[in-house]
């Protein structure tokens, strides 16, 4: 009982300017997936803008919060594959959705490199994040019988580093929310094992995994249990918020026969609320 009355008190204490920065963090991290996957989608003959790529991504999103075992990804791979040219449609997008893998686990592992040698994390991480990044590109090849023209593979880049840059504010933020030392040093720690938890989710939007690990990571680091499942309920109810109200949006956005009032209307009503909820929690309380 004191280590849940312990819990929820530093839940309750948590600075809610550092919640909305992790929000941010995490909006920008969706957009920045999002780029990636137009990105490769352009490698292999599709053309969107951002916003219907961050539409399209964030309904994976929107499916990955209530169904395990990636289905989002799934939910992904089917409407980007709406954009590539007909002819050999399935082979191309599932050389897309492993370039974005190979991508991503690239990204992580320059991070881990940068943890590791500041002392942060260990180096075995690397093994497996080279390994996966192997398979997929691998599996780009074998799908696409070519890898994509090498020259836009920094664009490819540029938005999945986007991305795994506002996830570590999104961490640190979380982790200093709940007055935890050092947060950004925390936050390397916590990406690379939320990472590997997360290749394996088996609850809907991996409820109680990503909690566990952050706690189990930084625990291994001094952090008290208290602190680290508190930084890791923060860092899932933030990342879940973003991912319901984006994922929302898109659903209304990609239905068919929409309406441009009404999605004026549900983005208008969603900005009114996101405004509305920052006064109560930041606002008000420093008036």
């Amino acid at each position: 009982m004191d280590m849940l009355r312990g819990l929820f008190h530093t839940l309750a204490e948590a600075d809610p300017r550092w919640l909305w920065l992790a929000g941010l963090g995490f909006l920008i991290a969706l957009v920045g997936s999002a780029g990636g996957w137009r990105s490769a989608v352009a490698l292999l003959g599709g053309r969107t803008t951002l916003l219907d790529a961050t539409a399209r991504y964030g309904a994976g999103s929107l499916t990955n919060t209530f169904v395990p075992a990636h289905a989002g990804d799934a939910v992904r791979v089917g409407l980007f594959s709406r954009l590539i040219p007909p002819e050999h449609r399935v082979r191309r997008t599932t050389a897309a959705f492993a370039a974005v893998g190979a991508a991503r686990c690239t990204v992580l592992a320059a991070l881990v490199a940068v943890g590791a040698a500041v002392g942060a994390v260990p180096l075995w991480p690397l093994a497996v994040l080279g390994g996966v990044a192997t398979l997929a590109l691998v599996a780009a090849r074998l799908a696409r019988r070519r890898l994509p023209d090498r020259r836009d593979v920094p664009r490819l880049l540029g938005w999945l580093a986007l991305s795994t840059a506002a996830r570590f504010v999104a961490a640190a933020a979380s982790c200093a929310a709940v007055g935890i030392h050092a947060p950004f040093a925390a936050a390397i720690i916590v990406l690379p094992a939320l990472e590997l938890a997360g290749i394996f989710p088996v609850t809907p939007g991996n409820i109680g995994v990503t909690s566990g690990a952050v706690a189990l990571a930084l625990g291994a680091h001094g952090v008290s249990f208290d602190a680290g499942i508190a930084a890791g309920i923060a860092f899932h109810a933030g990342e879940i918020a973003v991912g319901l109200l984006v994922g929302t949006l898109s659903v209304l956005y990609l239905a068919p026969g929409r309406s441009p009032l009404v999605r004026r209307v549900a983005l208008a009503a969603s900005a009114a609320g996101v405004a509305a909820a920052f006064s109560a929690t930041v606002l008000v309380p420093l008036v």
